[in-house]
């Protein structure tokens, strides 16, 4: 070692030497002897202090000169990054929300809105003030009031309703969330609150085990069709799931059915989510958090300790639907995922098979796919979306790994001679527009920057410039995304219309379709986006009606879809300078908005669900405080001892201009190149099953004097990326284009 130093000393002195005799010789300034040319490469140095390394090599690194060029293309780098981080709410009181570069595109429209205070409340008809108050506690506070426990023991429905309600959450777990076993529910839970053994403690088990029977009404209440969308029944069952939780607070005392209920609390969030604000899905995302928090064991293989088949099966199982919720609601808000795949030690576990109410099983494979497809989205969230952006090359990469991810081959339609099942039908048609919103949306987020490229450089043919693959992997995505939405809403309107995840989407793809054709409208893909974007947005006009989601955003559509149409038909709107910046930032762009006074919206809607008038009066709301929900969803509490019966005035039709967005202007081919029921307390009917066999259930359905509640009717029909400034710059540049 002591060699190597001096022979680098000596040939440091000799370099000088040549240096000082070259000036001497030199009549002007020798190219040699410029600053970049005299600095020491860390290439050469490397070449020399290797043994490996010759003269001829550490000649040829000084004279190329790779490092500066790196250097630049890395500033670059991380200048698009900057650029690229989403977009930050400061309000004028200090509060702030940062919506990530992969955030749904309604969260993004609404974000700049500061909405006002108001005095309607959802009415909650079986809850008192103090039962709310009380609900609305941290979980982690004990709930030692007696009177709230006599009101939470009225509110339980009766035996057949409860089995009613259970057949409801069985049926729509299929696609929707991962089921408890059919048999646990009915002999563990039912029977154990219903008919509880004689001199039975209510102990930690018994007061969790409530806590997840209420979450199941509440999630079968939410998507029973006989019942309006968002209903207030639905809510009532959540808060009550929260008070027996507090009777027994998960932060001591954590079981496997606490965190199974928190997870189906998150769920209940932000499925039962219809205001512009989403403050419920923001309260899932933070519980998600916190369960994560909690669940911490799980993510380590049972086998560590020697536990028995089922225990490791059942903590698994709670953990992959944790890890599923955590990944997707931080997808959806652009935000990195709290839980770290390093650490986790577990096996996804093995589809189990669930029974059916006609005594028939069906297998829980499409969940397992989707907790392994969490797994990809997962790696490609840190990789694609993380503080450093990769190369175009690794986009394309993770791209083919997502689309040669195999689908769950439960999509697929059965192949023998059998009568198709209505009910059959409906599940492979939900669980096929949740495939491919899984693996679509990825592919939008992972090339929406290309496309914002490519449509600055070539907007005569897009296709043809280096970013091709890129706008026509986003054009047929989109296609997908919003016939799968049509197929869904065809065979199950009643369900698909409940489910705010591919309207959210829809609303993505009809944004991205409108940018192809506004910068780009004479090249091949702009007459057959508009095509796709006049149908979806028909169908939003359709939905409108029956959808709290679609009502939100109808407006937008339309303003999408007149400054498409202005575009091919080359009438350019006025206001063609302000429309650039808009829709920039609901892709992702990095934007600062500063709230200059505090902003109230007047939100109306004359919806009407079947024979229920969910709104006809004038409601405020507001983004970042705890709001109604104009039609059902509860933000806001009145309790039976408080209403207040103040009817306001019909308000005049509602003005979306309020909302500043500023536009100007079959299945179609890709081209090629219910009433609210009074609830009593339990009945004792129903007689002690022995063991585990869940017959009885028929048979107290088929002794009970109580006539049968209607069914729920099914319905049915048969290289690196370019400089940083040019990349998101662009975007920015395009999006406000439409002026959203």
């Amino acid at each position: 070692m002591s060699r190597i130093v001096v022979a680098m000393q000596e040939l440091k002195e000799k370099i000088a030497n040549l240096e000082a005799a070259l000036r001497a010789l030199s009549q002007g300034p020798h190219p040699l002897l410029r600053e970049e040319a005299t600095a020491p490469s860390s290439t050469s140095t490397e070449t020399l202090a290797s043994p490996s390394g010759s003269p001829s090599q550490a000649s040829g690194s000084n004279g190329s000169q790779p490092s500066p060029p790196e250097e630049s293309h890395s500033e670059e780098g991380e200048e698009e990054v900057l650029d690229a981080f989403g977009t930050l709410t400061l309000g004028t009181r200090g509060e702030a929300r940062f919506f990530g570069q992969t955030s749904r595109t309604e969260y993004l429209i609404h974000a700049p809105e500061r909405l006002g205070p108001t005095g309607n409340f959802l009415t909650l008809p079986r809850l008192t003030q103090v039962t709310v108050d009380e609900a609305c506690k941290e979980l982690d506070v004990f709930c030692t009031n007696e009177q709230v426990a006599e009101e939470l023991l009225s509110c339980m429905p009766t035996m057949e309703q409860a089995l009613r309600l259970c057949d409801i959450y069985f049926e729509n777990s299929k696609f929707l969330w991962y089921p408890l076993p059919r048999e646990y529910v009915y002999t563990e839970i039912v029977l154990f609150i219903y008919q509880p053994p004689t001199g039975d403690y209510c102990h930690v088990t018994k007061k969790h085990a409530l806590s997840l029977l209420f979450m199941i009404f509440a999630l079968a209440t939410l998507y029973d069709l006989t019942m309006p969308p968002y209903s207030a029944e639905a809510m009532e069952y959540y808060l009550l799931a929260r008070i027996a939780l507090r009777w027994a607070p998960p932060t001591y005392d954590t079981t496997l059915a606490a965190i199974q209920s928190l997870l189906y609390m998150a769920q209940y969030l932000e499925m039962s989510d219809c205001e512009p604000a989403h403050t419920g899905s923001h309260k899932a995302w933070v519980q998600t958090r916190h369960i994560c928090t909690l669940g911490y064991s799980v993510h380590v293989s049972g086998c560590k300790w020697q536990l028995d088949d089922v225990a490791i099966a059942k903590r698994a199982r709670v953990f992959w639907q944790l890890f599923a919720q955590d990944t997707w609601l931080s997808f959806g808000f652009g935000r990195p995922p709290s839980i770290n795949l390093a650490f986790v030690d577990c096996d996804i576990p093995k589809p189990e098979e669930i029974m059916s109410q006609n005594g028939t099983n069906w297998s829980t494979e499409f969940h397992v796919w989707s907790w392994q497809f969490s797994k990809v989205l997962h790696n490609v969230m840190t990789t694609a979306f993380a503080a450093t952006s990769p190369t175009y090359a690794k986009i394309i990469e993770l791209d083919k790994r997502i689309r040669d991810f195999p689908d769950p081959p439960c999509i697929l339609p059965p192949t023998g001679p059998s009568s198709p099942n209505a009910s059959d039908n409906i599940t492979r048609t939900m669980q096929s527009l949740l495939v491919t919103l899984s693996k679509d949306t990825t592919h939008l987020n992972l090339h929406r920057p290309y496309l914002s490229q490519a449509l600055k450089d070539s907007p005569e043919d897009p296709l043809r410039h280096k970013y091709g693959a890129s706008v026509m992997i986003i054009y047929r995505s989109a296609w997908r995304i919003l016939n799968a939405l049509q197929s869904a809403y065809r065979t199950a309107s009643g369900i698909t219309t409940r489910i705010s995840l591919p309207w959210s989407h829809s609303l993505a793809c009809a944004i991205l379709l409108c940018l192809m054709i506004t910068r780009a409208p004479t090249s091949a893909l702009a007459n057959p986006a508009l095509v796709e974007l006049d149908k979806i947005c028909e169908l939003f006009e359709e939905a409108a009606n029956s959808s709290q989601i679609a009502t939100n955003n109808i407006h937008v559509l339309r303003k999408l879809r007149k400054q498409a149409h202005a575009a091919i038909t080359k009438v350019m709107a006025e206001d063609a300078a302000l429309v650039n910046s808009e829709l920039d930032r609901l892709g992702g762009r990095t934007q600062l908005i500063r709230t200059v006074g505090e902003r109230r919206l007047v939100y109306c809607s004359a919806v009407r669900f079947g024979n229920y008038e969910l709104l006809t009066r004038q409601k405020e709301m507001s983004v970042f405080e705890t709001q109604p929900n104009p039609n059902g969803y509860v933000q806001g509490f009145v309790s039976r001892d408080q209403r207040t019966d103040d009817p306001l005035p019909n308000p005049p039709p509602y003005d979306t201009d309020e909302f500043n967005f500023y536009f100007s202007g079959g299945q179609a081919q890709p081209p090629p190149p219910g009433q609210v029921q009074q609830q009593h307390a339990p009945g004792a009917s129903a007689q002690m099953p022995s063991g585990h066999n869940i017959d009885w259930i028929q048979s107290f359905l088929e002794s009970t004097a109580a006539p049968p509640q209607s069914q729920t009717q099914v319905q049915a029909a048969t290289e690196p990326v370019p400089t940083s400034a040019e990349m998101d710059a662009t975007w920015q540049a395009l999006v406000a284009q439409l002026g959203i």
